[in-house]
């Protein structure tokens, strides 16, 4: 059995940026994560100035291990295969373990 990272790649715009502002909810919810003992890591398509630019606004840039740009390419033996030990949250409201195992 695989036992996947816990590690939670979080998203900025539609997720810790909500329109012109950050979502108070989401930058919670990661500090709840973080201090449960999460690793967390930001990362946006719009490239790593900008998730650094919404880490700083949220006020929780130390909580992130690695902020940085969405990958354009990905070398992986397992190509997309990977994927099937990782789990998509939509949101916050989303089931996720509290701390990890």
């Amino acid at each position: 059995m695989y036992n996947a990272p816990r590690v939670i790649y979080v998203d900025v715009d539609g997720t810790l940026r909500k329109g012109d502002g950050v979502d108070p909810a989401v930058a919670a919810w990661c500090k709840e994560k973080h201090a449960a003992g999460f690793e967390l890591v930001l990362w946006s398509s719009a490239g790593e100035a900008h998730a650094l630019k919404w880490a700083e606004a949220a006020g929780i840039r130390p909580m992130f291990s690695h902020v940085l740009s969405k990958p354009g390419v990905i070398l992986d033996d397992k190509c997309w295969q990977w994927t099937i030990y990782t789990r998509a949250l939509a949101s916050i409201d989303d089931d996720y373990p509290a701390s990890p195992e």
